[in-house]
């Protein structure tokens, strides 16, 4: 059965066990990010690159990354030996260290990030700070999760604690967007993204009762995920049943 799944994935673009919501984001980037293999792209909190190869593959983008957490330079710098990627790029250090934007200031053609700006409230300063990386007429994809969708009911009963943990007041698109306005951004998207989206995985290994309806949703989660790729459904309404919202924009000033 995992063959028939794959098969139907590969025939629709997408690569073997790749989520829904991952084929989906990356169809909506290829819209909007050109193919430059002179372009350089940062992704904030790294661990463990997976990001960064996707991004490399696609667009043929120099991959570099910025991590705090050693465990997550040593995880980065395992995906970046594995696919010939310069070490060197991987870089240990607090994103929020002055020495840090001193030295890359203005740096970078791409700045990504994916699940970090919903953990800071309020977020503008943090969102201030992918732009000072990022050149004049770069590009910024920023990436949260949408824990407001059909898991939220789940989360609330029994996972409040992983709630607290998000600044679920940008979860909403309306809320969102503003948060780019005066950034100096031409906006080239900004909302819903991807399937629907059970946001479990990190509950399912617990030896808990939210732990074994977390690992059971997770299985809805993928049988939700083959079906999509074998009935070949493309562009899921964007709505808050998706799995995230996403940001992309060029810098103008």
């Amino acid at each position: 059965m995992r063959r028939v799944f794959d098969n139907a994935r590969l025939k629709r673009g997408a690569r073997s066990g790749q989520s829904y919501s991952s084929f989906e984001l990356h169809n909506l980037l290829k819209t909007h990010l050109p193919i430059r293999q002179e372009y350089s792209v940062i992704e904030i909190g790294c661990a463990p690159g997976n990001n960064l190869v996707d991004l490399h593959r696609l667009f043929g983008y120099e991959p570099y990354g910025v991590e705090n957490s050693h465990s997550g330079v040593i995880s980065t710098l395992e995906t970046f030996h594995k696919h010939g990627f310069d070490a060197a790029n991987v870089i240990e250090a607090d994103f929020f260290d002055q020495k840090f934007h001193k030295r890359f200031k203005n740096y970078f053609d791409v700045v990504f990030s994916e699940g970090f700006i919903e953990h800071f409230n309020p977020p503008e300063e943090v969102l201030n700070l992918h732009v000072n990386l990022l050149k004049t007429g770069g590009h910024l994809i920023c990436i949260i999760p949408n824990l407001f969708g059909l898991f939220y009911p789940f989360l609330r009963l029994c996972a409040r604690d992983m709630l607290k943990a998000h600044n679920l007041e940008i979860m909403q698109k309306s809320t969102f967007e503003r948060l780019f306005v005066s950034l100096g951004m031409d906006i080239k998207f900004c909302g819903y993204f991807g399937g629907v989206q059970f946001y479990g995985s990190s509950l399912k290994r617990e030896h808990s009762l939210r732990g074994f309806v977390a690992a059971a949703l997770d299985r809805v989660q993928d049988c939700i995920d083959h079906s999509m790729f074998l009935f070949g459904v493309r562009n899921f309404p964007q709505s808050r049943l998706s799995s995230g919202l996403v940001f992309i924009g060029q810098r103008t000033s």
